[in-house]
């Protein structure tokens, strides 16, 4: 199948907006404007027509673009172009250039911006994993530092590891503790007989 390859330099001129396809895909649409220039002989530039492009985008790069652009904004846009005819709203036939885009990114030559890595599924909202708070626990569990530090129970240590000696039922009584100042236990959790107990069902 042949393909029109295009890459354009121009500006969004239309806020981008997301939507749905019946298969629950994500497609975003926006407008591109490109306006050339030219030098004349007597050294001055000039402007040349303005062309207009409708763009659309899938699935990630679609969540990406109408999450990072905006109206106003200069971009670079690559992919296949078609040219689509349609009638007007006052019955004449039109025709419109539209761009399948492949890439989207800001033109930098213009401006700064930054990039944020995302994933494909939580591009699509489908990344249950890049909830901030989630995020913010792995990454304290990943500098050795426990989100819930505060809640561990005196009894366990930083490693998880849980006190033998430890009895929530002896009192804080001097009688109750040994030479070291720990918690006399009754028993032995791991090697004691105990009763297992049913779930309780609604």
């Amino acid at each position: 199948m042949n393909e029109t390859r295009i890459t354009v330099h121009g500006n969004v001129v239309s806020e981008p907006v997301e939507r749905h396809g019946r298969n629950g895909s994500i497609f975003t649409t926006f407008r591109v404007a490109t306006t050339p220039y030219r030098r004349t002989a007597d050294g001055r530039f000039v402007d040349g027509d303005t062309s207009f492009y409708s763009v659309i985008a899938f699935n990630a790069l679609a969540a990406n673009a109408a999450s990072a652009l905006r109206k106003g904004q200069p971009v670079i846009v690559e992919g296949n172009l078609s040219i689509k005819q349609y009638v007007g709203n006052d019955g004449q036939p039109r025709t419109s250039p539209e761009i399948d885009a492949d890439h989207v990114g800001h033109d930098l030559s213009w401006g700064r911006a930054s990039f944020e890595r995302v994933s494909r599924a939580a591009a699509l909202g489908q990344d249950r994993t890049a909830d901030p708070d989630v995020q913010a626990s792995v990454r304290a569990l990943a500098e050795g530092e426990s989100a819930v530090a505060d809640q561990r129970p005196a009894h366990v240590d930083a490693d998880g590891v849980v006190d033998d000696d430890y009895d929530p039922g002896a009192d804080s009584a001097d009688d109750a503790r040994d030479d070291a100042g720990g918690v006399l236990a009754t028993g032995d959790p791991e090697t004691d007989d105990y009763d297992v107990v049913e779930r309780l069902t609604a």
